[in-house]
């Protein structure tokens, strides 16, 4: 009798690691991309939170003279504080303003953009994103 010699014991050897082989990138892939998008949705949190403060500080900070000048150096102070506390500031950009001219009620925007690299080995065009948070508040 002809043993089939593909029937063997021992004939599949070394072949969970190949396996393993073509498994291993695709886990790999995944799981960065799961890191990478956990770090980007908490960029857009610090920096949706950055904005907020800019914004709640900027409706505090009385205008400047009799002319209703509105004055954003504290609301950028401070969003230029929360996002060195985040290592946040390379490349990042922030406005503060208010309707001219800044009366009671009048709506304060705060615009802050961090641009997000991931570090996946993806094309250049795919691998930087700006990331942009805007919060409106009324003057007091």
């Amino acid at each position: 009798m002809i043993m089939n010699r593909y029937r063997r014991p021992g004939f599949e050897r070394g072949s969970s690691t190949v396996e393993l082989l073509f498994a291993l990138p695709l886990l790999l892939l995944m799981m960065f991309g799961i890191v990478e998008a956990s770090r980007a949705w908490l960029t857009a949190s610090l920096v949706n939170s950055a904005a907020r403060e800019g914004a709640r500080i900027g409706v505090r900070t009385p205008a400047l003279g009799t002319g209703n000048t509105f004055d954003p150096g504290p609301a950028q102070t401070e969003i230029d504080s929360i996002l060195a506390g985040m290592s946040l500031t390379a490349g990042a950009s922030r406005s503060v303003t208010c309707a001219a001219p800044c009366l009671p009620g009048s709506p304060v925007t705060a615009t802050v953009s961090v641009p997000f690299t991931t570090f996946l080995p993806v094309p250049a065009a795919l691998g930087t994103l700006t990331i942009t948070e805007t919060a409106v508040m009324r003057f007091e």
